[in-house]
Parts: structure tokens; sequence; C-alpha cells
């Protein structure tokens, strides 16, 4: 042995350790002492490590061996640490004595030590020196033998995962069972594993539905689209009355997940059709009934929805359907969907605790929590949705479910952006997105995208907004409130893409759609407010009041934040000194609501009306807060001066009266015409019949007009050219040269 590693050579021997180390692995044996040497001679470890070398010395050992030490060293080796002397010999098919000659002549060998691998690199070698075909019997029988002797289910599957398919009804119950262990312990690749040996046992047509229900349960928790190959098959067995209650019910989640709700309630009539279980209250059917007035909060845009919640609604407030139904997750979560269309802060801000404090986080449970956060994000509880969002996330990450963790992120972005924290709203959706690809999202996708649309479009980042509209949508999500919430993010990244009308088109789809659902919740989406932003832009000033002030009107007497937007919008409208009180009162509201980019907003608003009254030290204090709450949101800081040396403000470019002469004479003189005509009060309908040109080639020329004067509302047109033209009385150059021009407009 010394000899043996003298070889090493100085530098590499390790005295007796190594010496001791070797014997405890290769047993005195040369063959496998001189390997692991050679293994030693290339490995970069400073302890023993069996590679390759070893691996090849075991199986040449192994079949120098008699025929009785070679099948003794396969069995143990499929057995490992699970079996005893009596099952090594059943599995082998031998007999007692024939074993012990064989452990005797392996021991001595050195390959094993008292009945025993030495090191688990030896049994890994001996596995792989079998014959496939016949390591898949000896597992088999392996399987059979534990499964007789009252072996766990956890260890018995070891073995028949590993072994030819077992026809036989006991194997098939050990993989489900296990299968469902696992997926309690969130293993989620051995339940899948599992079930895909269970799937080809040769089990009956009853059983296969069976598996096939588990096998797309645990493979949903990984990627929904690869686990819906098999939604077809379960929907014709559900509609021929041939799947489980339980399995019908998790079949109704995954069928609307990816829009297939006319699918879904057909499962649903069909389950009542062949006999729905008696409800908890002892109702007949209880349980889908509020499976239907969950689809119908789910899917609010689906013809009938409005009439399936109220008579839901009705039938749950009957004192038969209380009890042990009121705490069903489908029952509970559409309870509290109406509580927030009710617009009840309180109320909501109850029923979402009942749920997060009383409900585990699980399959069935997921919707019911994230909905209860985006509740709390709705009745403007951010503080409280942040809590319970990142304990639900950080539960999801420790048990390792990448769809309970995309969900919960893409909650947890809604509620950064929301907060106005765009940084983390749009680490939180890449994150979302990452954890599960785009295909496998179904009608949710529009959820994490939307976010990204905001965020970039908040940003400045027009390009990046136009990427995120480019990612598909499937028309069942404008079924849903997300569907909302993206046509709102896209009405936004309009009307920074200077495309007013396009952005007012879809605010008034918004509300359409909210208005004909019974879904008009300014907490969810104030579109009269973003309808009077784009009127803002139109120089519709009229018409953006009366919409802020219907916002206004509808958000009620509480100070939320959509009252503090909406007061902001509303000044818009008016003069800077009419502004003034209206802006402070929407600063206020902001600041205790805890949004703080539209904070930043409305003091960007307030330093702009300041500085129009000619309070210029105030304006600049101003400004430098918004552009502070600006970076803190995220927003890169301006490539321009400081606010406080130049009087500009966040959301403009520093501008003075030589810039904005300057940008005049940039401007093309079909530019020029256009932004005359708007600046003396025409609409873009009649510039666009006045110059012969369409509507949209006038947005297309004021919005490079307001770039190039540095204004941002039709209104600041006039103010701006007429300050162009006051040096023509006699000043040559730059200045005179946008008189004439102006004079031949």
């Amino acid at each position: 042995m010394a000899d043996l590693v003298s070889t090493l050579g100085p530098d590499l021997w390790q005295g007796r350790k190594l010496v001791a180390d070797l014997y405890r692995v290769g047993g005195g044996n040369p063959l496998l002492t001189q390997a692991l040497i050679e293994d030693q001679r290339v490995s970069d470890a400073a302890a023993l490590v069996p590679g390759d070398a070893f691996a090849q010395a075991v199986t040449t050992a192994v079949y120098r061996s008699d025929a009785s030490a070679r099948h003794t060293v396969w069995g143990l080796a499929v057995l490992g640490s699970d079996g005893s002397l009596a099952e090594l010999v059943e599995v082998l098919g031998t007999t007692r004595e024939a074993v012990q000659r064989g452990l005797r002549a392996l021991n001595e060998a050195g390959l094993l030590d008292n009945g025993r691998f030495r090191h688990e690199a030896g049994r890994t070698a001996a596995l792989r020196s079998m014959e496939p075909a016949h390591r898949a019997h000896l597992e088999a029988r392996a399987a059979q033998v534990l499964h007789e002797h009252g072996a766990a289910a956890t260890v018995v599957v070891r073995h028949l995962v590993a072994a030819e398919p077992v026809d036989a009804p006991w194997a098939l119950r050990t993989l489900l069972d296990a299968a469902e262990r696992a997926l309690a312990d969130d293993e989620i690749e051995l339940a899948l594993t599992c079930l895909r040996t269970a799937r080809d046992s040769g089990a009956d047509a009853r059983q296969s539905l069976a598996v096939k229900a588990e096998l797309t349960r645990a493979g949903w928790r990984v990627n929904p689209s690869a686990a819906a190959q098999n939604l077809p098959e379960l929907t014709a067995a559900a509609l021929g009355g041939r799947l489980g209650t339980r399995h019908v019910d998790e079949l109704v989640g995954h069928l609307l997940w990816f829009g297939k709700v006319d699918e879904a309630l057909d499962v649903v009539s069909a389950a009542e059709k062949h006999g729905a279980p008696s409800g908890p209250a002892g109702t007949k059917g209880a349980g889908l009934d509020s499976t239907r007035r969950w689809i119908a909060c789910a899917y609010p845009g689906r013809p009938g929805s409005v009439a399936a919640r109220r008579e839901g609604t009705a039938r749950h407030d009957d004192a038969a359907h209380t009890g042990d139904l009121a705490r069903s997750p489908h029952q509970r979560t559409a309870n509290l969907i109406e509580t927030v269309l009710a617009e009840a802060d309180d109320g909501v801000v109850v029923r979402a605790e009942q749920i997060l404090q009383s409900t585990r986080l699980d399959d069935r449970t997921l919707t019911a929590l994230v909905v209860a956060v985006r509740a709390l994000v709705l009745a403007d509880r951010l503080d409280k949705a942040a809590l319970w969002c990142d304990t639900l996330l950080q539960e999801a990450t420790e048990r390792r479910v990448p769809m309970w963790q995309a969900l919960l992120s893409s909650a947890k972005a809604r509620m950064d952006l929301r907060a106005g924290r765009l940084a983390a709203a749009e680490e939180a959706a890449r994150s979302a997105l990452t954890l599960v690809p785009a295909e496998g999202w179904g009608v949710a996708i529009a959820s994490p995208v939307t976010t990204s649309l905001h965020v970039n479009t908040a940003l400045g980042r027009l390009d990046e907004a136009a990427a995120q509209l480019a990612v598909p949508i499937p028309d069942p999500a404008f079924q849903t409130p997300d569907g909302l919430l993206y046509l709102q993010a896209r009405g936004h990244y309009y009307l920074a893409a200077g495309r007013p009308y396009a952005a007012l088109d879809d605010f008034h789809t918004c509300g359409d759609l909210m208005t004909r659902w019974n879904f008009d919740l300014p907490a969810l989406v104030p579109w009269r407010t973003d309808a009077a932003q784009a009127c803002l832009s139109l120089g519709d000033d009229d018409r953006a009041l009366n919409l802020a002030e219907e916002q206004l009107a509808l958000a009620g007497p509480g100070r939320s934040w959509v009252y503090g937007v909406s007061l902001r919008v509303m000044a818009g409208a008016l003069a800077p000194r009419q502004r003034l009180p209206l802006i402070g009162e929407a600063v206020e509201i902001l600041q205790e609501r805890g949004h703080q980019f539209e904070l930043a907003r409305a003091i960007a608003d307030l330093a702009r009306a300041h500085r129009e009254l000619g309070d210029g030290g105030r304006a600049r204090a101003l400004a430098r807060k918004a552009q502070q709450l600006e970076r803190e949101c995220g927003v890169p800081a301006p490539r321009t001066k400081p606010a406080a040396e130049t009087g500009s403000l966040p959301d403009e470019r520093p501008w003075n009266a030589h810039d904005t002469r300057g940008a005049a004479v940039e401007l093309t003189d079909a530019e020029l015409r256009v932004a005359t005509l708007a600046a003396d009060g025409y609409t873009n309908r009649q510039i666009a019949e006045k110059l012969f040109i369409t509507i949209s080639t006038v947005e297309q020329h004021l919005t490079r007009s307001y770039r190039k004067l540095a204004v941002r509302r039709r209104a600041d047109l006039a103010s701006r050219l007429s300050s162009v033209a006051v040096p023509c009385g006699g000043e040559e150059g730059v200045h005179g040269g946008v008189c004439d021009r102006l004079r031949a407009v």
C-alpha cells in the first residue's frame, strides 16, 4: 500500500491519513487501490474522492467474481440500505447459504465491509455494471419484496420508478400514495416521477384518468402549459361523469386558467347532472353553486356573469348556505370580490385578513390568497398588502414551487406599482415571467405584462413599453379585471407616445366594459381620470374638468389615492391660481396614502403652478423635491442641469426664451402651421379639415411640436409661440426668421 501511495510523489503525499482512506474505500484490493490513486492524481480535491477509474475497477472486480458473488453484489446494490439479509435472499430468489457465500467472497475481495459497500461510489458502480433489463427485473423484485415486508411507500417507490412496469394494484396505490406525500412535502420532481411511472403501469381506464388528473395537478406547479396536454381527455371524462369530484374542481380551475370558460361551465353542469355531492351545509350541489359564482367573479365580462353573481350572492345570503360552505376557497373569494365592488373598505380589509390568517398556502387556496392581497391593495392598505405578500412569497420560495412564486411575484409587482416603487415593480414582474414562461401563464399573462408596460411608460422607455405590447394576450383575458388593467396601461402608453385619441379610446373602452359588467370600481381603474388626462392633451379642458369631477364624486368622501390623483388632473384644466389649492390637497392625500410616484407628479405640477405665478424660488424647491421622489421610485436622474439652476421641472427639459425660439425655428412648416392653429383654439379635426390632412397627421405634428417647444399641454402653445414673435419688430436673424414664418402661416 505504502509503495503504491509513494507513486503520488512528495507534493501529493498525505501520510497516514491517505493510507487509511485508501484502505477504508478500497479494502486493500490492489485493483481498487490503484484506481483510487489514479483518481487522486487527476483530482484537485484535498480529500480522497473516488472517480471514473474507481468505477471502472469496481466493474472489473464484479465481473471477475463468480456467479454467486456477482449476483449477490447486484442484489445488494439494488436494495442498498433498505433491505435485510432475508429480503436480499427473496429478491435474488436463491438460498440463504448462497447469499452468505457470496457475501464472504465480496468481503474478502475488499468490495464490501461486513456485507455493506465501503463507499456509495462502489454501490453506484455496481448498479451501472448491470444490464438494464436485469436491473429493471431486480428493482421490480425489490419493490415487491419490500412492499410485502411492510416498507414505507417512499422506500418502495424508489425501486418502482427504476423497475420494469409492475402490473399490480398495490404498485399503483403505492405510487399514488408516494406522489401525494411528495406533493405535501413540496418534492415536485419526485411526485412527477411517481405519477409518470403510475401512468405507464397498466392501470385501467378509471385509474388512468385519476393518474392523469394528479399528473396535471403536480405539473401545474412547475409549468401549466406542459401540464395542459391532459385537459382535453379530462374534460371529456368529466362531461361523461367519469371523473372524481375533487378532480372536477381542479379541472375547472385549469380550464379557467386558459380562458376556456364555456368548457368549465359545461363541466360544472355535467357534475350537477351526474350527481353533485351534497354541500357542507347539507344542500345538494352547494359546492358547485359556489364554483359558478367564482367563475362569474373571475370572468365578469362573460355574458351572464352579472346575473350569476347576483344569483350567487342571494343564495349565499340564505341561511341554508352558511356555515362550512362560507369557508370554501371559492365562496370566500367570491364574497371578498363582492365586498370590494360594494366599495366597503373596512369590510374588504376584514374579509381579506380573515382569508390570509386562516388559509394555508396550497394549490387549492393560492387564488384566494392572491385575491386577498390584491383586495388589500384596492382598499389602499398597502402596508398590510406588502406584509402578507412578502410572507407568502417567502413561503412559496422556501417550498420551491415555481407557479406559486410567479403568481405572488406578479401580485407584488402590481402592489409595488400602486405604491410608486417602479424599480421594485419592474423587478418583480420580470421575476414572475422568468419563473414561468409566457405560454404557461394563460390569461394571467396580462398581469405581469401590464405592470411592465406601466413601468416602462412611466420611465419614458417607450421602445421597451412597445415590446410589451407585442406579447400576445389571449382574448379571454379581456373578460377579466386584468384585461381592464391592460387596456389602462396601453392607454397611458399611447398618451406618452403622443397618440391621445388612441389613449382616449382605450380609457373609454375600459369605462364601457366596467359599466356593462357592473364592475365600475375606481380603485381598480379610475378610467374617468385617465380619460381626463387624454382630454387635457387634446386641449379639451372642459371635458377633462367634467370627467375629473365625475370621478371625484364616485370616489366618495374618503381621501383615497384615486381622489388625490383626480384632484391633480382636475387642476390641470384650471388657471394656475385656481390649481394651487387642488394640487396642494392632492399632495397631502397622496403623501398619506404612500403613493410615491403619483406624489412626485403632483409636487411637479405644484412647482409648475408656482413658476407660472412668478414664484421661482418656491417652484425650484418643489421641483427638486419632485426629482428626489422620482429617484426614490427608480426614475433615472435627468441628464440636464438640476432644476435649482434651470427652473425646469422633472418631466420637462430645461428651457428659456432663447432656447424656445430656437426650437420654434426647428419646427417644420407643417408643424408650425398645425401648432399655430392649435394655439388659436382649433380642434384636431378642424385643423385636419382646414389643412386637408388626416387627424393622425395632426397628432404627429403636435407631438413633435410639443417636444421641440418643451410644452406639455395644448393650452401652453399660445404663450410659447407668442414669446417667439415678440422680437419681430427689429431683431434680425433667428427671431426674425420665426416671425416671418409665423406671418406666412
